[in-house]
This record gives structure tokens, C-alpha cells and sequence, in this order.
């Protein structure tokens, strides 16, 4: 049996649980009602075999008094006294299968019994030294005739034999004529009609009892249903409405996005490409670097492509002298487009200031903030070094950096892929994470089909679409 099975079963609804203790409570009343019964029947079972004990005490004193007020001598098998008392014997007739028999004094042997005329072989049993259970003293039926001292007359009650033989036996000394009077009442007897009253109230006990609880679990099961019923259909309601604000929320926040990427696009014609391109690398990147086993969650594979978009954002900070120039750049017009990346980051802070803590704005930040930051620490805004950088940041710098050497602009040449290539491996452990250059070399392939210079309309468009409405 599987038990952990058993432990992570739920219950999903209120009206399954009101089931289960019903069933719990029957299955308790049940229980409780053997218990109760049989407790009972052991209570009125000593009350019932007191009460007998005292009426066969009377029947014994009773009889023996009429027999010794009609009998005044020793009495013989087979004379006319011994017939008047085996006929009086065999007229009683007593409850819980009861009978009364006499017994010679002396020997102990039996000289009257209801049966015997039928079974004449009974005359040989010696029923003076069977033995009884007096007081919790065991003694021949002769030996506890003789104990008593005073009041022979009055008669002595024990118990004879076990389990469903045992009788409850009063014994009176007949006393002139020399014999003993036995009256027997079946234990058992009596018992199985205490059994027979107590079974039917049980029974009609647990009936009336299982009634109540499971009416009123239906009720209440079915007031529960009615009620959970309600509140599934207004959770359904809400969960739409969560849905359709969260899908405009999301709509919102991606129209800002490609919102905030084409005016960063509107700054230099050839950045709606690069954006296009910079996406899928980050992307692919992120993916590739997952599979060389290294940890990476799998929100940032989703988002990074997307985030990327917004890693030059901070460039619409900079002078049109500075970000259109078709030369190099001097000492301090470098200075100056450096700072794009902190303009960027406090843009997005301040957006993310009025929309809320965000995830995906988060990682927008970093990337913007951060994908000029080299591994050994030489590089901007801040000088991290290492894994001080995010994750984020250090895959867009290796994405950014392949699409800027294969890319024209006007003051270079494009360069070839394997040229490109051969910089970026040189680059690892000092300007780039080197797993995430060990990433870029299993895409050796498919970056260089997807750096030609421009993609499709048809591919761009699809890019775009995506931009505007991922999650």
C-alpha cells in the first residue's frame, strides 16, 4: 500500500469533508453502540442473575417447606411417598429452562427428577457431589449442606458448571427425610433473553442514530453546495476579470516597451534591426546556455529577448553630435555616449516607479544598466567584474558586441563572421563570461545566417508582433 498516496489525496470541496466525518460519525456510533451494549448487558446480565439467585433462594425455601410439611419420614425409590414427590416434581416448572430434582442426604444420589421416569438411568447419578460455587468457595452440593450450622433450613445458592452449562442451583435440607432439594436455573438462559431485549434497542438505536446524522449532513451537504456552487461561479467571474486586467496590464506595459524601443529606433535608422537581431541573440544565447548546463531561470529565458530591446534605450540621452558623428569618437564625446546606459537606468527606475515593482522591468534595468560591463572589471558605468554582473547583462554584451563588429556603420567596415568570432573568443575570461562565449560558439551556425546585415520584412514584422505583445 502506498501510503503516501493516501496522505496527499485533497479534499477540494467543504462538502466532501461534511461526507467524510458523517461517514466517521456512523462508523463511531457504531462503535460506540457494540461498546454501550455490551458494557449494558454485562450490567443487567449480574442484575438479572441476582434477581434469579433471589427468587430460586425463595422457590428452594418455599418448596422445601411444603415437602417437609407433607413428608414426615426418610423417603424410598418406588414407595407411594416417593411417587407423590417425583409427581410433584415433575408439575413444576420453572423459567430460564429451570427444574427442580431431590437428592438421598446421605449419598448424594438422585431420587426424583422430571425425567426420570422416561430415563430411569439417571438414578445412578450422584448429584450430591457435583460442585458449586458458593460465595467464591468451591464445595460438593453435600459438603455445603453440612456447613451450615444454624438455620439448616434455609436454603444455600451457588453456581454449577461453565459457560453455557452453568446453572444458578439453591439447595434446602429436607431434613427428616434425610434428602436434599436442588432447584436449577440456566445462566445461559437467561443471559440470550437479556441478549434478545438489548439486540432490537440496539439495533433500532442505531438505525434512529444513523438517520439523524445523515439527514443532517444532506442538509447541511446541500446548503454547502448551494453556497460553494455560488462561489465557484463568482471565483470563474473573477478569474476572468483577473485575466482581461492582467491582459491589458501586460498590453500596457509592451506598448511602453516598443513604444520606448521605437523612439530609440527613431534616433538611428539602423538600430529597428539591430533591436530585431539583438533579440533573437539574447535569446538564443540564453537557451544555448541553459543547455551547457548551467543554471539559468526559466523567466529569463522567456523575458530576455524582449528586455534586450530596451538595452540602448539611455542613448536617446545623447547629442545628435555625439550618437550621429561618421567618425570615431574622441576621449570626451566617449565619455558622453557612456553615459547612456545610467540615462537608460534611471528611466526605467522611474518608470518602474510608477507602475510598481515589475519583474520583467527589473531585468530591463539591469540589462540597460549593465552590458557594458566587462568580466574583468574594466568596464562602465559601475567597474563590476565577474558574476558581480548579472547574468542578463553579461548574455546581451556578448549578443550586442557580435551584432556591432557584423554590422556597417559609417565610420566601418562590417566584419566577417569568423573575424567576429575570433575577437569574442579572445575577449573570454576579460571582457566576456566565458561560459556564456561557450554558449555563443554552439550558435556558431545560426548566427551567421542571422547576421546578414538585415532580416526579411516578413521576419521583422513577425519580431515586432512578438515585441508588442509577450508576457
Amino acid at each position: 500500500m502506498n501510503f503516501s498516496s493516501i496522505f496527499s489525496f485533497r479534499l477540494t470541496k467543504n462538502s466532501h469533508l461534511i461526507e467524510i466525518l458523517a461517514s466517521i460519525q456512523i462508523l463511531g456510533l457504531a462503535i460506540a453502540l457494540v461498546c454501550a451494549g455490551g458494557w449494558i448487558k454485562l450490567k443487567i446480565g449480574l442484575i438479572v442473575r441476582q434477581q434469579i439467585i433471589s427468587d430460586n433462594t425463595l422457590i428452594a425455601e418455599q418448596l422445601g417447606n411444603v415437602i417437609r410439611l407433607t413428608q414426615s419420614a426418610r423417603v424410598e425409590y418406588g414407595t407411594e411417598a416417593w411417587n407423590e414427590l417425583q409427581f410433584l416434581v415433575e408439575r413444576i416448572e420453572l423459567p430460564n429452562q429451570g427444574f427442580v430434582c431431590i437428592a438421598d442426604r446421605i449419598s448424594g444420589q438422585l431420587l426424583c427428577h422430571p425425567d426420570l421416569r422416561n430415563k430411569p438411568a439417571l438414578r445412578q447419578s450422584i448429584v450430591g457431589k457435583h460442585s458449586i460455587d458458593v460465595d467464591g468457595s468451591r464445595l460438593t452440593i453435600l459438603d455445603a449442606i453440612r456447613s451450615v450450622k444454624t438455620n439448616r433450613e434455609k436454603p444455600i445458592t451457588g453456581l454449577l458448571g461453565s459457560g453455557r452449562a452453568l446453572e444458578i442451583v439453591s439447595v434446602a435440607d429436607l431434613g427428616a427425610l434425610e434428602a436434599i432439594l436442588l432447584v436449577h436455573q440456566n445462566e445461559a438462559a437467561s443471559q440470550t433473553a437479556v441478549g434478545r431485549l438489548l439486540t432490537p434497542m440496539g439495533f433500532v438505536g442505531l438505525v434512529v442514530g444513523m438517520a439523524l446524522i445523515v439527514f443532517t449532513t444532506k442538509t447541511t451537504v446541500a446548503v454547502l453546495k448551494r453556497y460553494e456552487n455560488e462561489l465557484a461561479a463568482l471565483n470563474r467571474n473573477l478569474e476572468k476579470l483577473v485575466q482581461v486586467r492582467t491582459r491589458s496590464l501586460m498590453k500596457t506595459r509592451d506598448s511602453v516597451i516598443f513604444g520606448l524601443a521605437k523612439l530609440s529606433e527613431s534616433r538611428d535608422t539602423d538600430t529597428g534591426e539591430h533591436l530585431d537581431r539583438i533579440r533573437y541573440y539574447s535569446t538564443q544565447l540564453a537557451r544555448s546556455y541553459q543547455q551547457l548546463g548551467n543554471v539559468i531561470s526559466p523567466e529569463l529565458i522567456d523575458q530576455i529577448g524582449l528586455a534586450s530591446s530596451l538595452h540602448d534605450i539611455g542613448k536617446v540621452g545623447v547629442p545628435d553630435r555625439v550618437l550621429l558623428k561618421p567618425g570615431k569618437l574622441n576621449s570626451g564625446e566617449r565619455v558622453v555616449i557612456e553615459t547612456h546606459t545610467l540615462v537608460g537606468e534611471r528611466c526605467l527606475e522611474a518608470i518602474e516607479d510608477h507602475l510598481g515593482q515589475d519583474g520583467f522591468l527589473s531585468l530591463a534595468k539591469e540589462i540597460c544598466a549593465y552590458h557594458h560591463e566587462k568580466w574583468d572589471g574594466s568596464g562602465y558605468p559601475y567597474g563590476l567584474e565577474g558574476e558581480q554582473i548579472p547574468l542578463s547583462a553579461r548574455i546581451v554584451a556578448v549578443a550586442d558586441v557580435y551584432d556591432a563588429l557584423r554590422s556597417r556603420r559609417p565610420y566601418k567596415e562590417p566584419m566577417t563572421h569568423e573575424a567576429a568570432f575570433d575577437i569574442i573568443l579572445e575577449g573570454a575570461g576579460k571582457h566576456f563570461d566565458p561560459s556564456v562565449v561557450a554558449a555563443l560558439i554552439q550558435l556558431s551556425t545560426d548566427f551567421e545566417e542571422r547576421s546578414t546585415g538585415s532580416i526579411d520584412l516578413k521576419e521583422r514584422l513577425k519580431l515586432q508582433l512578438e515585441m508588442a505583445v509577450s508576457i
